[in-house]
């Protein structure tokens, strides 16, 4: 028996330390608290409660909320090693997982670079005209019609700007 309970503390002190805050109920966590209080007064109330950073249980993950831009500096730049991103399941599915922002390292930086000049304004500047003449041309379209479907307007719209570069 006590080897049994030393093994225990031992697992224990081993064990990273998270921040305060509730895990809530098996599964659900949090959630029904979620959905049932205004989100901002669930929030702050934590916040209130454990601090700027706090741990809780959404949607089936459990996760660690950070409430202040003190806090996300700190995360972010001190202590980035300790914390991993994290996407529930279903967004993985819906995105795929090679999007770029559910990699991380070397390899995210990576990517990051290469993608992050198309949306420099220096690289975006010169393709305003040509999608401003582009939304002339699909609002003048829909003068014609009787009604619209917007869902598939937008997405070819969409579409025609992705492929304008």
């Amino acid at each position: 028996l006590a080897v049994l309970l030393q093994w225990r503390l031992h697992r224990k002190k081993q064990r990273r330390k998270l921040p305060p805050g509730s895990m809530g109920w098996p599964y659900i966590g949090e959630t029904l608290r979620l959905y049932t209080e205004n989100p901002n007064s669930f929030f702050a109330t934590r916040q209130n409660k454990y601090g700027d950073i706090f741990k809780t249980h959404i949607l089936g993950c459990p996760c660690v909320m950070i409430s202040s831009p003190e806090a996300a500096r700190m995360v972010l730049v001190s202590k980035a090693h300790m914390f991993k991103p994290t996407y529930p399941p279903s967004k993985e599915r819906m995105i795929g997982p090679e999007a770029l922002f559910f990699h991380q390292g070397s390899y995210h930086s990576t990517l990051k670079r290469l993608v992050q000049s198309s949306f420099m304004p220096s690289a975006l500047r010169p393709t305003v005209p040509h999608i401003e003449l582009l939304v002339l041309q699909t609002l003048s379209s829909w003068t014609s019609q009787k009604s619209i479907n917007t869902l598939q307007h937008m997405k070819r719209y969409s579409f025609d700007v992705a492929i304008m570069s």
